[in-house]
């Protein structure tokens, strides 16, 4: 694992993430909300594995120990053209010498699919009517985010605020600004996010239940044991969570940048409007050994704030994205920083990653 360049923090500088892999750091945030995710999940994997036991009293045995024996290609994890955990058939075959059939009707086969709709419902949704309820287990998450968003955009503009730089009359009214969460504003950007990433959450789960439910009866049509099923019905739960994880990682991140977008652009109108300064956006990659190329070549760099949401309206920019921006003072009429020094250091932080990882600058 290659270690970064470290970066000092400068005085009256931009404030430096103390984690250079977790400049948002929301690594906490993230890992208590794939500790709930998972635990979900399991009880998902678990359920389906009960109802796929279930089917045994709903078969009889075809063809045992013949000569023509079924031939079963399980399904294996691979990653697909978009980065994603996926499932395909094994191109080894594996012989099986008994073979069922299953006694499946209309009234059985409905009684599947709203077993799965409930268990998926429960654990993802946690609501049966579609609509999200009033304390989903992920706004939680989302709301930490949120709020760590606009706290870090205060503390970091407050820290650069001083009177040596932009002078007394506005220095002094930085100290008063505070991370009002009920502010009407605040409450429905934040009401805004979470009902965008129920609907993410809804959609996932309203593709895992038709995923699922083929998954199981297919294996029955194609007369495979218990075993056989259920193995591939886990892994089509499996390839379920990953998804769910992607959603988390984006969103979670997501709610961060945009919270300190906001506070920064809101701190931008009432206090700088008038002064010959402002705080645009200066982007710190994570520069992880899955950061893409294009969001590295951004290190360092200061955008305004329209710039950094073209860029993540973009499709796919933000799936996966572990880079944050942070306010950072500059001159309004050049856009130039105030303080140079950690822009500097962090263009030769980025080309030492560049340089060890072969990227061209």
């Amino acid at each position: 694992m290659m270690s970064l360049m470290k970066i000092r923090q400068i005085k009256n500088g931009p404030v430096i993430p103390k984690d250079a892999a977790d400049p948002a750091h929301q690594k906490s945030n993230l890992s208590r909300e794939q500790r709930e995710l998972k635990r979900r999940f399991e009880r998902i994997s678990k359920g389906m594995r009960s109802l796929v036991a279930e089917q045994s009293e709903y078969r009889t045995v075809a063809a045992a120990n013949s000569s023509t024996s079924t031939v079963w290609h399980p399904l294996v994890y691979f990653t697909n053209t978009k980065g994603e955990l996926d499932t395909h058939r094994s191109s080894v075959a594996v012989n099986k010498t008994t073979y069922y059939e299953y006694q499946i009707d209309l009234a059985r086969y409905d009684s599947i699919n709203s077993f799965i709709e409930r268990l998926l419902y429960t654990e993802l949704l946690e609501t049966y009517t579609g609509n999200k309820p009033p304390n989903w287990f992920f706004q939680s998450y989302l709301s930490s985010a949120y709020n760590d968003g606009v706290n870090d955009a205060i503390r970091d503009i407050q820290s650069q605020s001083t009177p040596e730089l932009v002078g007394d009359e506005l220095a002094r009214q930085i100290p008063a600004i505070t991370n009002d969460e009920f502010n009407p504003q605040s409450t429905q950007s934040l009401g805004l996010v979470y009902g965008r990433v129920f609907n993410e959450m809804k959609g996932l789960t309203e593709s895992m239940k038709v995923d699922l439910s083929e998954t199981l009866t297919r294996g029955m049509a194609d007369g495979l044991g218990i075993r056989a099923i259920s193995a591939d019905v886990v892994k089509r739960v499996g390839v379920g969570f990953s998804r769910a994880q992607r959603i988390a990682r984006t969103e979670i991140l997501g709610a961060y940048r945009a919270a300190q977008r906001a506070k920064t652009k809101d701190i931008n109108e009432t206090v700088f409007d008038d002064s010959g300064f402002i705080f645009r956006q200066l982007w710190f990659s994570a520069l992880a050994a899955t950061s893409r190329p294009n969001h590295v070549s951004k290190h360092g760099g200061i955008f305004t704030q329209q710039e950094v949401e073209e860029f993540y309206s973009k499709r796919g920019e933000s799936i996966n994205c572990l880079c944050s921006q942070s306010p950072i003072l500059v001159y309004r009429k050049t856009g130039k920083a105030v303080i140079e020094d950690t822009i500097k250091r962090m263009e030769a932080q980025k080309k030492a990653y560049q340089m060890a990882r072969g990227i061209a600058a």
